[in-house]
């Protein structure tokens, strides 16, 4: 069953045909977290909700949502790691095991980092395929792996509130002091307006401008999500 080299190509196709492609297998969760605080070991589960076959595929990349399956080199291990053909119906537990290889370069003990885990749902081919031309669509599920070294000071769930939000030429700069990762989903000023956002690294800082004719405000509504993937609300006040 080789899938690691032909994804890219059914992937590319689903997207130029731009049709609404469903995923028979199902992810539970929108986010991995690997606690080392906790053990090695992390579990993702799939499920296949249709009604027929699935062959599915998973891999770890490391932030770079080109890369083939098999030049990817991350300092987890997969079990099972081969493609499988769930049933309907049919579960699968996968584990996430923390083993880098005494070549790999060590991940940083004081903050989290993050890679991506990444399923790949091929359907089975129909039963009347022969001598038919036919487009099919694999659907490729890419979430969050958080690895979070033991020891962190402070929690995940503080973290949004330690965000710190200050004016500059045109727009807001956000810090964040926190050891963690902090996934912002929406950021509102007081006149409605909408600002584009994302995930905010631990020690980095964000430059997100504001619209044309936009005021500076002196404070902020936003969404976070947290480790379950649940938005929370929260609000900032901008330094001068």
């Amino acid at each position: 069953m080789k899938l690691r080299h032909g994804f890219r190509l059914v992937t590319l196709l689903a997207s130029l045909a731009a049709l609404p492609v469903s995923a028979a297998v199902t992810l539970q969760g929108t986010r991995v977290i690997h606690d080392l605080s906790t053990g090695r070991d992390v579990t993702v589960k799939a499920s296949n909700v249709g009604e027929l076959p699935a062959l599915t595929q998973v891999w770890i990349d490391d932030g770079d949502s080109q890369s083939r399956p098999e030049n990817v080199r991350t300092p987890f291990r997969l079990t099972p790691a081969e493609p499988r053909l769930l049933q309907p119906k049919q579960g699968q537990a996968y584990r996430i095991t923390y083993a880098p290889r005494p070549s790999d370069e060590p991940l940083p003990t004081d903050r989290e980092s993050v890679f991506y885990f990444n399923l790949l749902d091929i359907p089975p081919k129909p039963a009347d395929a022969a001598g038919r031309n036919l487009l099919q669509f694999a659907v490729r599920t890419r979430v969050k792996l958080f690895h979070r070294p033991a020891g962190l000071p402070g929690n995940a769930r503080d973290a949004a509130g330690q965000l710190q939000w200050r004016a500059q030429a045109g727009g807001l700069q956000v810090s964040n002091p926190s050891a963690y990762h902090v996934t912002l989903s929406t950021l509102s000023l007081p006149d409605g307006s909408k600002l584009d956002v994302d995930m905010i690294a631990p020690g980095a800082q964000v430059n997100l401008p504001l619209p044309a004719g936009s005021a500076m405000p002196a404070s902020v509504t936003f969404q976070w999500l947290d480790d379950y993937g649940t938005p929370r609300d929260a609000q900032a006040r901008i330094e001068g």
